[in-house]
């Protein structure tokens, strides 16, 4: 296996908070579009394979693991306390570990196994912005990243693979789909999540759920399928067609104008918007969140 090797020239100068380009995009809702894209690029390393399987009601009630995911992982950047929310999602993470089938002991705050889920999570706002959005530009990709290296020093963990320059990004993201993914049960499931009888999410009637389950869910396994990066999809073993192609040129475009008439407080996911009203109304309340390296601990390095 090759070894990624990373550059040494860091954008330390790109803080999180309103001004931020996480901030602009992470709420927005078109991004629940391709959650099930994210999940299962995480899902294939087959440390997060193993932690679902054993640790997770992912199987039973993926609906309730997502929500309980989201939220906490939103509040970072939305609400006025990152550093507090960032020390939750990590800390949620520290019972899961164990030993493999190949008898190798895993644990979820690894971090490179940590940093593979955090990369997903920018990288999903740049794949938002391309499929359904206004694609972002090198620079606005640049910025991103640079983002992403402050928003991961809010974890306080080990910066040992962590980045912030883009080339890294790319030859990172490229290695990892490449020497590093797999295909395996987590993956076979999410693939075929719409004929499982899942529960219904938070808020929907269990009847109204049993009407609209198969066609909601079917639509967003084909989403993810459409919006999968080529290497993943071949590795999935995923079949993708040109009428698949020509119907999701469609269906974007679709998505693209509806967000763009829809009035403003409808394009962001609702935690997300209550942060930005927030800010408005009480903007002292929000600390611009600047950790560097050398206050940033490295206690969190399984």
């Amino acid at each position: 296996m090759s070894k990624f090797v990373k550059s040494d020239d860091w954008d330390v100068s790109a803080p999180l908070g309103p001004k931020s380009l996480t901030w602009k995009h992470f709420g927005d809702i078109r991004s629940m579009m391709i959650l099930g894209r994210a999940g299962t690029l995480q899902n294939m390393h087959p440390v997060l394979d193993m932690a679902l399987r054993e640790h997770s009601n992912f199987f039973v009630d993926p609906m309730d693991r997502f929500d309980r995911s989201i939220k906490p992982i939103h509040a970072m950047i939305y609400e006025p306390r990152p550093a507090e929310s960032a020390a939750t999602v990590r800390d949620f993470h520290k019972p899961i570990k164990g030993v493999d089938e190949q008898g190798n002991r895993y644990h979820a705050l690894d971090p490179d196994v940590y940093w593979w889920t955090h990369v997903t999570f920018y990288e999903s706002i740049i794949a938002t912005q391309e499929f359904f959005g206004t694609p972002l530009t090198e620079a606005e990709q640049r910025q991103l990243v640079a983002e992403g290296l402050t928003w991961w020093r809010l974890y306080g963990m080990s910066e040992r693979p962590a980045f912030g320059d883009y080339e890294s990004y790319q030859r990172y993201w490229a290695h990892t789909l490449r020497e590093a993914l797999g295909s395996n049960s987590t993956t076979d499931f999410a693939a075929n999540i719409h004929r499982k009888q899942v529960p219904p999410p938070s808020g929907i009637p269990e009847p109204v759920w049993r009407l609209v389950r198969y066609p909601v869910m079917g639509i967003g396994v084909w989403i993810s399928n459409a919006t999968m990066p080529p290497e993943a999809r071949e590795i999935l073993g995923w079949k993708w067609t040109r009428l698949d192609q020509a119907a999701f040129e469609i269906f974007r475009r679709t998505v693209r104008t509806a967000w763009n008439i829809a009035p403003r407080r409808l394009r962001y996911l609702p935690d997300s918007w209550a942060g930005m009203q927030r800010y408005h109304t009480n903007p002292s309340a929000y600390e611009v969140p600047t950790p560097t390296p050398d206050k940033a601990t490295t206690q969190h390095t399984s």
